[in-house]
């Protein structure tokens, strides 16, 4: 690979890109792609996290190279090994998911060759309305990526997820709609429900508002298959399932800008704050992990006053903000 064609790809993995430039990079990359070239790896490594064993960075990459460029047939497998890279490496892990969902695409057929990957996403403190090609209606959460093709014209509807969103589907009976997140696949004709897998999140959560949806979990030899107002949470380090009847709507409130914490644990409000208000918050102890969070907040309250209700819920604890960082003892 050359020197230039180098430098435009490690250009690419750290800046915002047109669509129109997207496409030309997957293009390139998918045809020029060399098993001895250095490149890809390179922004690999410069991704790691020192927490991440060499022997599971070798054998993620690997397994990312043999599904994105073909030497090995898409599986259940890809997902967990995804996973992994994702702890780490996220826009990589991402971006070479599109790739592989891109090549399958113009592998398919040249009517499909104007046919491009959108990337939406959506900052901390930031949330978007996205219409897509389908008309379907995607609301996307803080700290979030939503990849869908530019048309959808194969069988299934597809678009891959990573952090939460509320989906609005546009009914198709002969052209399911489906959302890959993680090691999990859910497959629905029109309905609404909410989808919330962070990477750094070890569960998943859909909740159902109307309709119904088929749920594909790695590892399990049947779907789950919810109806109006039942929730499925999936456990990743456990494997365990669970399915409940909530208020559904609780759960997508965010939409408006409202927060809702159905007794989170300490460490995931923290994670949820931090999301929701392009904040970073200090915990300087340990000994609120074992505290649940219940409560509703409504849009536009500030953090400040967030944290004056958490402070009442736990008394013990005692907070300082300071610009864009808030201490907690």
């Amino acid at each position: 690979m050359s020197k230039y064609i180098h430098n435009i790809i490690k250009y690419f993995f750290s800046h915002d890109m047109t669509e129109e430039l997207t496409e030309r990079v997957h293009r390139r990359m998918v045809s020029s792609y060399d098993d001895n070239d250095s490149t890809y790896r390179e922004i690999w490594d410069g991704l790691s996290d020192e927490s991440v064993s060499d022997e599971m960075v070798e054998e993620a990459w690997k397994r990312t190279q043999d599904v994105v460029f073909g030497k090995e047939k898409r599986s259940k497998k890809w997902y967990r090994w995804s996973r992994i890279a994702a702890l780490w490496a996220i826009p990589v892990t991402l971006l070479l998911t599109s790739l592989f969902l891109y090549k399958a695409i113009t592998n398919k057929s040249n009517d499909y060759k104007d046919i491009c990957f959108v990337h939406k996403f959506t900052a901390y403190g930031e949330r978007e309305l996205i219409t897509l090609p389908d008309s379907t209606k995607v609301w996307l959460n803080s700290g979030s990526t939503l990849i869908y093709p530019s048309s959808f014209v194969s069988k299934e509807r597809n678009v891959c997820l990573s952090g939460e969103a509320f989906f609005d589907v546009s009914k198709d009976a002969e052209h399911p709609f489906v959302v890959d997140a993680n090691q999990i696949r859910l497959k629905v004709l029109g309905t609404t429900f909410n989808v919330c897998s962070y990477p750094d999140s070890p569960m998943f959560t859909a909740t159902l508002e109307t309709g119904k949806i088929q749920i594909d979990v790695e590892g399990k030899k049947e779907p789950y298959v919810l109806s109006s107002n039942d929730r499925l949470v999936y456990n990743y380090q456990t494997g365990e399932v669970n399915i409940s009847q909530v208020q559904a709507h609780n759960y997508s409130s965010w939409r408006t800008g409202s927060l809702y914490l159905d007794d989170i644990s300490f460490p995931k409000v923290i994670n949820l704050l931090e999301r929701t208000y392009n904040i970073k918050i200090h915990v300087r102890h340990t000994r609120f992990n074992n505290q649940t969070i219940r409560a509703h907040f409504s849009a536009n309250e500030s953090i400040d006053e967030v944290m004056a209700i958490i402070q009442m819920l736990i008394p013990d604890l005692h907070y300082e903000h300071k610009g864009n960082d808030l201490y907690i003892e």
